[in-house]
């Protein structure tokens, strides 16, 4: 099985298990893979609304209603996505991820406010690791597991 730090993006279901997608060093779209995966996993959800330009956190918000984590790799750097709670499968895989040297930003708590989507951030101007935000993440007592 390839690597989350080899794909281009990943998601990691409720059961933790890690769907890699893509090559990281690809110039293409990320949103195109969630697209893809989107319309064979879950055919009854409308992705005309979706597009390549779409933002990254409409899809964070979108695949964490399913229950998802999502990780976006731009190389040196990810941007990885919560839903609202955590299995603890989903759990055991974030706190033993290895993603090298990669600096990461961790999305949490979207809301979806029509035009776009907020959320709460770890990580996004400072220079962390992924073991940095999740003791920051679980520190804040953010953690909320089915």
């Amino acid at each position: 099985m390839k690597e989350i730090i080899d794909s281009k993006v990943a998601l990691i279901d409720k059961d933790g298990i890690i769907h890699t997608m893509g090559d990281f060093n690809e110039a293409g779209s990320h949103a195109a893979y969630f697209i893809d995966y989107i319309n064979k996993n879950y055919p009854g959800l409308n992705t005309n609304h979706l597009s390549i330009g779409s933002p990254r956190d409409r899809f964070g918000y979108i695949m964490g209603k399913f229950g998802n984590i999502i990780y976006f790799n731009d190389v040196d750097s990810c941007m990885i996505y919560f839903p609202d709670e955590l299995t603890d499968r989903q759990l055991d895989v974030m706190n033993n991820l290895n993603l090298d040297d990669q600096r990461v930003s961790l999305f949490y708590d979207l809301q979806d406010l029509g035009e776009f989507v907020i959320s709460k951030q770890i990580g996004l101007d400072e220079c962390n690791n992924i073991s940095q935000v999740m003791n920051q993440y679980l520190g804040n007592g953010n953690l909320k597991q089915r």
